[in-house]
């Protein structure tokens, strides 16, 4: 089994390399007086006269309440470190555009990036001033083995994908982002979030704090052209309306999926590219489709198809009456939260004991302020269906594409008591910055109420209880074992370091207890992990100390 439990605390708390701003530096939104490209010029051209980078540590930072427009492709051949400070009441962040150039052809968003890359509360605006034509995608990441990290930046419109991964990678970290109408005006399959093109696998994504707001296509794809990521987590994040599946990777071999809302997600139904193939057994989809998985794949992430892990835990899905009016109107079968393929494999203990699905919850979030997005989204499937000629759609108030409306119109609180407490240690479900106050509670390890984190226990290897949590200077585990194995307990801080290891050597069946005593005066109070590994699986959790 995957030790995705382990993989997912110690990346909760994952800080890239890139974050420390020793030399921060402003960058000029007009550059020898000329507005067009001066984000390329100033930035790419900061270099020695040997043609060095002045310094490679170095972060640019963007000017509050500015503009910067892009002048064609910016390639960046380095660590690109691109921020702005976080703004007030009364500020906008910085937004970078296109534009169209002064012999009318559209100067597109695209950022190459051919080294590590940390993005941070920025605005990528990917219509020009004109309001016709959209930037394909604004972020190539195209360093082998690189490390990405995308923190409160907001993309609006778009063709293509937000981000597209073109070569592998070791890690990709998308956290309390805003993917606010990318859309295609006739391709259902394009609009998306975050797309893996052909076989670039990464290591570790993690999708966790964003809302994805009238978005055509896919909140994350990894598809059968793609080798998928060694681990997905996708945690917290608000998805409304959206035509197609939120997370769409066939053989993904280990994958969390939790404390999510799906409202309106793959609302256009079943289509004829579903019956006549897309899916391998042509089957209707739901909102988490699964398959087994091509022996390539398995050799790659280095798992047998038993071993794959997807753990579905606390998430909450809903499609509003129009929408069920939009699918009876074209005789479509309602969209299940799994199709029966997937279903049979999640429920297949034998063969797939590492497939989990809890706590998922039909219910309207009853969201404060979700705009007219879910008209107009109708009005698009009805013309896609009926072959008319379409456009865009999108929730614009005001009528101009290319103004951003700052702070976004709408509202992504809600009312529904169930979901407000049905996440992890009692959080809401979904984005949770929509809750300011309670996400910096989420973020110091608070608890609201008692539910655990993803309650899952393989059978194999049973915890029946953790004595004393929080603890002082000693820890009792007593767990069960079906068979005979190995067993080793490892104790681990939040940075992912082992404190201390106890090798249990091989057990029999049956009932044990493992004790392990502190033996370092100056282990710090706070929380810890513990993780029990047998020859088949391994368990993590979380204990407390105390002095």
């Amino acid at each position: 089994m995957k030790n995705y439990l382990f993989k997912l605390f110690a990346l909760l708390f994952f800080s890239t390399s890139l974050i420390g701003q020793a030399d921060t530096v402003l960058v000029p939104s007009v550059v020898d007086g000329e507005p067009f490209g001066a984000i390329n010029k100033f930035i790419i051209g900061d270099t020695t006269s040997t043609g060095e980078r002045v310094n490679p540590e170095r972060y640019y930072k963007l000017e509050k309440n500015k503009i910067y427009f892009l002048n064609g492709e910016f390639h960046a051949h380095f660590d690109l470190r691109l921020i702005a400070d976080d703004v007030e009441d009364g500020e906008k962040p910085p937004i970078v555009a296109s534009t169209t150039g002064s012999d009318g052809t559209i100067q597109l968003i695209q950022f190459n990036l051919f080294g590590d890359a940390y993005i941070k509360n920025i605005i990528f605006q990917m219509t020009p001033p004109s309001g016709n034509g959209e930037s394909n995608a604004s972020f190539f990441l195209s360093k082998l083995d690189g490390n990405y990290e995308f923190d409160n930046v907001r993309w609006e419109w778009g063709l293509w994908t937000a981000i597209a991964v073109v070569i592998p990678l070791n890690k990709i970290k998308v956290t309390n982002c805003y993917f606010r109408n990318p859309q295609h005006k006739t391709n259902i399959f394009n609009g998306r979030g975050i797309t893996f093109y052909q076989e670039n696998p990464a290591d570790t994504v993690i999708i966790q704090n964003n809302t994805f707001f009238n978005i055509n296509s896919f909140s994350f794809v990894a598809d059968n052209s793609s080798i998928p990521p060694g681990l997905l987590l996708f945690d917290h994040n608000t998805i409304v309306n959206q035509m197609k599946w939120p997370i769409h990777s066939y053989w993904i071999t280990n994958a969390v999926v939790t404390n999510n809302i799906f409202f309106n997600s793959s609302a256009f139904g079943e289509n004829h590219q579903d019956t006549e193939g897309q899916d391998p057994e042509r089957l209707q989809y739901g909102l988490i489709n699964i398959y087994p998985a091509p022996q390539d794949i398995l050799d790659y992430h280095g798992v047998t198809e038993a071993e794959r892990s997807y753990i579905c835990d606390r998430n909450a899905y809903y499609f509003t009456d129009d929408i069920k009016d939009y699918w009876a109107e074209y005789e479509l079968p309602d969209v299940p939260f799994m199709n029966s393929r997937t279903q049979g494999m999640f429920d297949d203990d034998a063969n797939y004991p590492n497939l989990y699905l809890d706590h998922l919850y039909y219910a309207d979030p009853k969201f404060k302020e979700d705009g007219e997005g879910t008209e107009q989204m109708i009005a698009w499937m009805k013309r896609k269906r009926d072959w008319q000629q379409n456009t865009y759609w999108g929730w614009d108030p005001d009528g101009n594409k290319f103004e951003v409306q700052w702070p976004f119109p709408e509202d992504f609180t809600y009312s529904n008591e169930e979901l407000m407490t049905a996440a992890d240690r009692g959080f809401p479900l979904g984005d949770l910055n929509w809750y300011p106050e309670l996400k910096t509670r989420w973020l110091e390890g608070d608890t609201i109420v008692g539910n655990s984190f993803v309650d899952f226990q393989p059978k194999d290897l049973i915890i029946n209880e953790v004595y004393p949590n929080p603890f002082n200077d000693y820890l009792r585990f007593d767990i069960s074992l079906k068979n005979s194995s190995k067993v080793s307990l490892s104790i681990i801080d939040l940075n992912g370091k082992i404190v201390d290891t106890v090798n249990k050597g091989k057990l029999s069946s049956g009932n044990h207890i493992i004790s392990w005593k502190t033996q370092w005066d100056n282990l710090n109070e706070g929380i810890y992990l513990y993780q029990i590994k047998t020859d088949k699986n391994i368990i993590t959790g979380k204990i407390e100390h105390i002095k």
